[in-house]
């Protein structure tokens, strides 16, 4: 049986963090390529997928290229680099660097890292390459859930950050067309792959985001960038001042990633299954790899992180309630349950609690507006202790039956007959069903060897 967060990445970014090399461990870790790209072409967007594997100071690791064909926003001058116009921020490659390209379009620009490519609106009706936030949205609409839903929370994160950074607002934010074509694709990848790996829980070590200075077209301006910074927020890091790491070591992509993506950061128990290595672009002295640890947790006390949606409803049909109760569980929701209250004035209502995962949150909400009456949504994030649990058949006199087994921390905790097999055997045999329930819950403890039994 599975421990209590099932399969667990641990992400250990000693040499940062970006879009490209998280894919590369992602493909390191055994994502199906196949599968990664036939969610992505979902997008009706044209790229290139170049996959490789390269040697960084005798580590070998996969090395990502998303490739954008002829008519892509570069300018000719700049085909290695996506610019930032307000910030002025290159992500460029190191020069001379070899990369493979076994898939491309007749003479591709190759894109690296953008970092949500700012433009003000004169200089958007200008050029007119320039992609909104409602533009990219719509693209990230042609997913399929969950990754939809993740997709668009983390690129409305992206555009938040550079608002903020420009003191602006989001509608007022452009981004190079080329530049957010790159960071959908890295993005999208992101999510579908934890998703194709199984993983249900990532956490991450101590985030090394190099430091020294970068030149911008406005002037000389510190690493990490703004835009990454204001995405790193509540993320522990590190300035490595060694002179080999004294240059940017996360981009906005992976500042998102951390934040949207990692449940936690702090050390966790786990067999470690696999080992792999997503490659930077960058040749310094420490390996430019991004490490990743993919295994089962062995800590029965880590809590699951889940999210909480409530609200307080006094003024609904109480015959909408249950269709209410049925879209919600149909839109992802763990439980749903109805509370009785009290609210101002005395005035009698029905407390909507609704647990869900994380990913399933913007969803959730949507539907509790669209669904009932309420004005607002009250959001929390509780953590979930849960056994581990089995189910086994046991035969009885009245015939086989399902049971429930539990286990705590290698502990049997709690045995439940399954109602639906009991009621089958109560209607089969005409003994009451609290009689059934006592039959089976003695065939089920008289039963040896039974998964998590404890003597």
């Amino acid at each position: 049986m599975e421990g209590t967060h099932g399969r667990v990445l641990y992400l250990d970014p000693f040499s940062g963090i970006a879009g490209d090399m998280f894919l590369g461990l992602l493909l390191d870790l055994g994502v199906d390529e196949n599968a990664l790209v036939a969610e992505l072409e979902r997008l009706g967007v044209r790229f290139d997928l170049s996959v490789s594997q390269v040697n960084k100071n005798g580590v070998a690791a996969i090395s990502t290229r998303v490739s954008l064909p002829v008519g892509a926003d570069v300018d000719e001058d700049e085909e290695d680099h996506v610019h930032c116009d307000e910030c002025g921020h290159d992500h460029g490659h190191d020069e001379g660097h070899v990369h493979e390209h076994p898939h491309e379009h007749d003479q591709p620009h190759e894109h690296e890292h953008t970092c949500g490519d700012y433009e003000a609106d004169d200089e958007a009706q200008v050029h007119g390459h320039g992609m909104e936030i409602d533009e990219i949205l719509a693209v990230l609409d042609r997913l399929s859930e969950p990754t939809r839903s993740k997709s668009k929370e983390m690129f409305q994160a992206l555009v938040e950050a550079e608002a903020h950074v420009h003191g602006t607002t989001m509608d007022s934010v452009h981004l190079h067309e080329a530049g957010a074509l790159d960071a959908i694709v890295e993005i999208v990848a992101a999510v579908k792959g934890l998703e194709l790996l199984g993983v249900d829980y990532v956490t991450c070590g101590l985030v090394n985001t190099g430091t020294g200075f970068a030149k911008m077209t406005h002037g000389t301006y510190p690493v990490p960038a703004p835009a990454t910074a204001e995405l790193l927020r509540g993320i522990p890091i590190h300035m490595d001042s060694f002179s080999e790491t004294r240059k940017e070591l996360v981009t906005p992509t992976g500042a998102l990633i951390l934040s949207h993506l990692v449940d936690d950061f702090a050390p966790i128990s786990m067999t470690v299954e696999q080992v792999g290595y997503g490659a930077g672009k960058r040749d310094t002295a420490v390996p430019n790899v991004l490490r990743g640890f993919l295994g089962r947790s062995v800590s029965a006390e880590a809590p699951k992180r889940l999210v909480l949606l409530e609200s307080n409803i006094d003024d609904m049909n109480p015959e909408l309630y249950g269709n209410l109760m049925d879209v919600l569980y149909r839109s992802g929701a763990v439980d749903v349950f109805f509370t009785s209250v009290q609210m101002k004035k005395n005035r009698p209502a029905t407390r909507i609690s609704v647990l869900g995962e994380l990913h399933s949150k913007d969803i959730l909400v949507q539907t509790i507006m669209r669904e009932s009456t309420t004005l607002g949504v009250r959001v929390t994030y509780p953590e979930r202790y849960e056994a581990e649990r089995e189910i086994i058949e046991v035969q009885t006199e009245l015939g086989p039956a399902r049971v429930k087994f539990a286990t705590y921390e290698g502990e049997t905790v709690n045995v439940s007959p399954e109602y639906e097999s009991c009621r089958h055997l109560s209607a089969e045999s005409g003994v009451p069903l609290k009689q059934v329930y006592t039959i089976v819950l003695e065939a089920a403890r008289a039963l040896k060897g039974a998964p998590g039994e404890t003597n």
